[in-house]
C-alpha cells in the first residue's frame, strides 16, 4: 500500500512537538494515526475507523513486500466498529455527529482525541483512538461530558459493535483445505477458548478483562472492556458482536488487539491470548505443538530458511520417534506372524464352509491356536501411540504464522497449496490448480509399499497388505491434495526417510 504524505507529515509535526494538528483539517475529513505494526484513519463523520491495516513484522516492511498485512476495516469495506447508544427515546445517532480532532502522543502510544457536542444541551461525547508505537494494541476510550451528562445518560447504556471485515474471511479454499480456512467468533476468559455459535440467543456476561472478536486462520480482531460487560445476541452468520456496559456510566475504555496469531504479539498483548495457538487441541497435546513450533524455529536458524527447516523437522521427529517406531515396527511383525501361521487354515475353512459353520469353525481354529480374534489390533496400537505427533505436528504447520507467503523451491507460499500450474477448469473437491507436492508424497509412499520385503508373509498376504496400503495411500492424497504445502511437504519429507531407511537396512542385512 502506498503511504500517504499528509500521514507522514502528521506524523513528522508531532514529532516536531508543533502546536496540535486539528483532524478536520486533513484531506477527506479524517484523521491518520499509526504505530509500526498498525495504521488506522478515523473519520471525522461518527468518529468511526473507515481505515485499519495490521502489518508483520511492520507496514514499512509490508509496503517493501518483506511482511504480511491484513485489513481490519477497508474504505470500500463498509466493516462496523462504532459505539451506540441504547435504551431510552429519543435515540443519538453518534454516527451523525461531525467531530472536530486533535493529535498528540506519549511514549507510548500516539493518540488522536475526537469531540462533538450532542444534539442534547449541556452534554459533549470525547472520543480517542491510542495506537500502539510498536505493537498491536488500540485504546479506546470514550467519555460523556458536560452539566447534563449523567442526566442524559440516566437510563441509558453504551454498546459496542464489532463486526469482522473482508480482511478477516478466510480466502476460498477446496477440498479438506476448508477445515483449516475458516473464521470464528470466539470468547477468551478463564484461560479457556470458546467459540460463539450462530444460533446464541440469550447474552453472555462477560468479566473485566475477557476477550471478545474473531480470528481467522492467522489473524484476529479482538477486544475487551475493561468492566463487567455482557455480550450481545445478534442474528447473522457470523454474526456482529455487541458488548454493552451497564446503564447510567459516563466512560467506557475498550482495549482492541488487531493483529496476528503469533505467540509472541499475543503474549505481550494479554498472556492469556497465548491460548488462541493450537486452541483446537486437546490441553495435553497444545504443549507438543509449542515444542516443535520451538523445534522448528531452532531449525530455520540454523539452517536459514523454513523450507528446509521443515524437512530437518521431519527427519528430527523420525529419530526422537525411533523407540515407539520400534514398538510398532515389533507388533506389527507379531501381526504378520500370527497372520502367516494362520492363513493356511482359514483358506481351508472359506474353500469348505459357509454361514455360521465357517464362523464357528474360524473361531475354534483361533482358539487353538492361542490367537485372540481381534489380534490384528495390535498393527493399529503401534500407530495409535504416534498419532498425538502427528496430529501436534499438523496442527502447528497449519498455524505458524511466520510460513506465510514464504516460497520454497517452486512453492510460492508454504501456507497455501503448492499450485504448480491453472488447469483449464476448476474441479470439485480439487479446485483450480495442479498441485505438484501430493503426487510426489504419494510415489514416495507406494515406493515405499513395493520395495517392502517381509520374511514371514506368504505372497497372498502380501498381495493384501499391498492392497489395504495403497487404498490408504490414495485417502491420504484426498486428504493431503488442498493442504498447505508446509503441512505436504513434511509428510513427503518423513516418508521419503522412510523408504531411505528401509533401503539402507536392506543393504545393511546384505552386508
Amino acid at each position: 500500500m502506498r503511504r500517504r504524505p499528509l500521514g507522514v507529515a502528521l506524523l513528522c509535526v508531532m514529532c516536531a512537538a508543533a502546536p496540535p494538528v486539528f483532524a478536520d483539517e486533513g484531506r477527506g475529513g479524517s484523521v491518520r494515526v499509526a504505530g509500526d505494526g498498525l495504521e488506522l484513519v478515523v473519520a471525522l463523520d461518527g468518529a468511526t475507523p473507515v481505515e485499519w491495516r495490521a502489518c508483520h513484522p511492520s507496514c514499512a516492511g509490508a509496503d517493501r513486500g518483506s511482511g504480511t498485512d491484513m485489513r481490519v476495516v477497508a474504505a470500500d469495506d463498509p466493516a462496523a466498529i462504532r459505539l451506540i447508544i441504547r435504551d431510552l427515546e429519543p435515540p443519538v445517532d453518534l454516527q451523525r455527529l461531525r467531530f472536530s480532532a486533535e493529535l498528540g502522543e506519549d511514549e507510548r502510544s500516539r493518540i488522536a482525541t475526537l469531540e462533538a457536542d450532542l444534539p442534547v444541551p449541556g452534554v459533549r461525547f470525547v472520543k480517542s483512538f491510542a495506537v500502539s508505537r510498536d505493537g498491536y494494541g488500540v485504546v479506546m476510550t470514550a467519555r460523556m461530558v458536560g452539566p447534563n451528562a449523567a442526566t442524559f445518560m440516566s437510563g441509558r447504556r453504551l454498546e459496542l459493535e464489532l463486526s469482522a471485515g473482508r480482511g478477516l474471511l478466510p480466502p476460498p479454499a477446496a477440498g479438506f483445505a476448508a477445515m483449516l480456512e475458516r473464521m470464528s467468533r470466539v470468547i477468551v476468559a478463564g484461560g479457556a477458548v470458546r467459540v460463539v455459535g450462530d444460533d446464541r440467543r440469550e447474552p453472555t456476561m462477560l468479566r473485566a478483562g475477557d476477550w471478545i472478536g474473531f480470528r481467522s486462520r492467522f489473524w484476529t480482531l479482538l477486544v475487551r472492556s475493561d468492566g463487567a460487560a455482557g455480550l450481545e445476541p445478534r442474528p447473522g452468520a457470523p454474526a456482529p458482536l455487541g458488548l454493552s456496559d451497564e446503564r447510567g456510566r459516563l466512560a467506557w475504555r475498550y482495549t482492541f488487539y488487531a493483529g496476528p496469531l503469533e505467540h509472541g504479539a499475543l503474549a505481550r498483548a494479554d498472556p492469556q491470548l497465548g491460548r488462541l495457538l493450537f486452541s483446537g487441541l486437546w490441553f495435553w497435546l497444545r504443549p507438543l505443538s509449542f515444542g516443535l513450533l520451538f523445534l522448528l524455529r531452532g531449525l530455520t536458524e540454523l539452517i536459514g530458511h523454513p523450507g528446509a527447516a521443515i524437512i530437518a523437522l521431519a527427519v528430527s521427529v523420525k529419530i526422537l520417534l525411533l523407540p515407539l517406531t520400534t514398538v510398532a515396527e515389533r507388533l506389527q511383525e507379531q501381526v504378520n506372524v500370527t497372520q502367516a501361521r494362520l492363513q493356511p487354515g482359514i483358506d481351508a475353512i472359506k474353500a469348505a464352509y459357509r454361514g455360521e459353520e465357517r464362523t464357528r469353525r474360524t473361531i475354534a481354529l483361533y482358539r487353538e491356536q492361542g490367537v485372540h480374534p481381534l489380534y490384528t489390533l495390535k498393527s493399529l496400537a503401534g500407530f495409535m501411540i504416534q498419532l498425538p505427533v502427528f496430529v501436534a505436528v499438523f496442527d502447528m504447520l497449519a498455524e505458524d504464522f511466520d510460513l506465510q507467503r514464504v516460497s520454497f523451491l517452486w512453492i510460492r507460499d508454504l501456507a497455501r497449496p503448492d499450485a504448480l500450474a491453472r488447469l483449464p477448469a476448476c474441479v470439485p473437491f480439487f479446485g483450480c490448480d495442479l498441485n505438484l507436492l501430493p503426487f510426489l508424497m504419494s510415489g514416495v509412499s507406494l515406493a515405499t509399499l513395493l520395495r517392502f520385503r517381509s520374511s514371514v508373509l506368504t505372497p497372498p498376504l502380501v498381495h493384501r497388505q499391498r492392497r489395504n496400503l495403497t487404498i490408504i495411500t490414495a485417502l491420504f492424497f484426498l486428504l493431503f491434495y488442498t493442504f498447505p504445502a508446509s503441512m505436504v511437504l513434511y509428510w513427503t519429507s518423513t516418508n521419503s526417510f522412510q523408504l531411505l531407511s528401509q533401503e539402507l537396512g536392506r543393504l545393511w542385512r546384505r552386508t
